[in-house]
């Protein structure tokens, strides 16, 4: 249903940022688009503890998926773009991706970044995301942060915007980890002064590269 609800007909490969259910448990939509539509397997790359979960939870996958395991700084490449999974600080072998397009003449590359599950980066991973041009991150928390090593609140998420440098961040991973409660509208009007320069993520958001 949310594959169809997004318009995702043609995959060709998933890239995972954990283990972690609310991460993967969609993973089963794909087996009817392998068997059905394209009678070959998807190609899945993430962690070598990632893809552990992925075979132990989905053992009737088994011939719809193909399992690739992607180290801290790897790279992949599909279409012209580049996917480089950078370490969050949420679990082992948590990773966020920074995307880039090759770049077209004398255009520059455009770079996203996305970590939908980190604590604060890492003075390594926030160095290659300075001056990144969309940043998705980690907003789990308003008020207090119950779990300040492995996520953010909206206002650190934020700070962290700041400090990086961003010219666009988009709020995500937004919860009901709240010791203040507060509605979508709400959230929109905390977020006004910084004049769409941060946003609140939504489902069905596409950003194009």
């Amino acid at each position: 249903m949310q594959l169809s609800l997004a318009r995702a007909l043609d995959i060709d490969q998933v890239l995972l940022t954990h283990q972690h259910f609310d991460h993967i448990g969609g993973i089963p939509q794909l087996e009817f688009y392998s068997r059905i539509k394209t009678s070959k397997p998807v190609r899945v790359y993430a962690g070598s503890q990632t893809l552990d979960a992925v075979a132990k939870q989905f053992p009737f996958m088994q011939d719809t998926l193909e399992l690739h395991e992607l180290t801290a700084w790897q790279t992949l490449e599909f279409d012209e773009v580049r996917y480089t999974g950078l370490p969050a600080t949420h679990g082992t072998q948590t990773f966020g991706f920074l995307i880039e397009k090759a770049a077209e003449d004398d255009t520059p590359n455009k770079r996203i970044a996305y970590f939908p599950d980190t604590g604060p980066l890492s003075a390594e991973t926030a160095e290659a995301l300075k001056g990144i041009d969309i940043l998705i991150i980690d907003s789990s928390f308003h008020g207090n942060n119950w779990k300040p090593q492995g996520h953010l609140s909206i206002d650190e998420a934020i700070e962290q915007a700041k400090q990086l440098g961003a010219k666009k961040t988009f709020l995500t991973h937004l919860t009901m980890h709240y010791d203040e409660p507060i509605t979508a509208y709400e959230l929109q009007q905390l977020l006004t002064p910084y004049q769409g320069a941060v946003l609140a993520a939504n489902d069905g958001l596409e950003i194009s590269l």
